[in-house]
C-alpha cells in the first residue's frame, strides 16, 4: 500500500474550507434550524390523512366560473400532490434566507385568543410572510397563512396560502385549507382563481 503524502499548504487551505463551511452553517454558536419548521409539519399530516383514508371537498373557482370535486387519495402520494404547493413554503427556511426576514413572536390576535409569529420579509423571495396562528404555545397551532409569490420568463403569480387545524383527540389535525392567487402571463391578462378544500374523515 501506498502512502498518501499531502502538501502541508493544501492541508492548510482544506482546514481554513472547513472552518469557513463550520462558520456559515453555525452562527453566534448556534446551529440555524429554519424559521418554522412548516415542511414537517405538512409532511405529518399528509402520513395522517392518508392513513386515516380522508377525503376532501374542494370548491374550485376560475374563470367567473365555479365547480365543486371530492378527491380521496389511494395514498400518501395523491396528498403530497394535493399539497405541493404548500410544501413549497419549506424554502423559507434555506440557509441562504438566514437573517433575510423579521420574526416576531406572541403577537396578539385581535380577532380571537390566539397568539400570532409574525415572519415576513421586504426582499423579492418566494414565500413574502407567514403567520402562524397558536392557542398558549406554538406546538398548538390553529391557522398557517403564508403570501407565496413566483416569477419566470412566462408569467408572474401571488398566491394566498391557508391551512386550518383543529383538535382530535389530542392531535393537531388538518381540517381545511384554501388558495386565492392570480396569475398574468406576460403580455396577457390577469387569471384570479381560488380554491377551498374541506378535509372529511371517516
Amino acid at each position: 500500500m501506498k502512502n498518501v503524502c499531502i502538501h502541508p499548504y493544501l492541508f492548510a487551505v482544506a482546514l481554513t474550507l472547513l472552518g469557513t463551511l463550520s462558520g456559515c452553517e453555525q452562527r453566534g454558536g448556534k446551529h440555524y434550524q429554519g424559521y418554522y419548521p412548516v415542511d414537517s409539519i405538512i409532511t405529518a399530516q399528509i402520513h395522517f390523512l392518508a392513513s386515516t383514508h380522508a377525503s376532501a371537498v374542494k370548491v374550485a373557482k376560475f374563470g367567473g366560473k365555479e365547480e365543486t370535486s371530492t378527491i380521496k387519495p389511494a395514498d400518501s402520494i395523491g396528498w403530497i400532490n394535493e399539497f405541493d404547493i404548500f410544501r413549497e413554503l419549506k424554502t423559507l427556511n434555506k440557509p441562504i434566507n438566514q437573517g433575510a426576514y423579521r420574526v416576531e413572536n406572541d403577537l396578539p390576535d385581535n380577532r380571537s385568543n390566539l397568539k400570532i409569529k409574525s415572519i415576513a420579509t421586504q426582499q423579492s423571495l418566494p414565500v413574502r410572510s407567514m403567520k402562524i396562528y397558536y392557542y398558549d404555545k406554538p406546538q398548538k397551532v390553529k391557522r398557517i397563512e403564508a403570501q407565496f409569490n413566483e416569477v419566470n420568463s412566462l408569467y408572474s403569480s401571488e398566491r394566498f396560502l391557508v391551512m386550518e387545524f383543529q383538535d382530535v383527540d389530542n392531535k393537531t389535525v388538518l381540517s381545511s385549507y384554501s388558495i386565492d392567487g392570480g396569475q398574468k402571463m406576460f403580455l396577457g391578462d390577469t387569471v384570479t382563481y381560488s380554491i377551498k378544500g374541506t378535509v372529511v374523515f371517516q
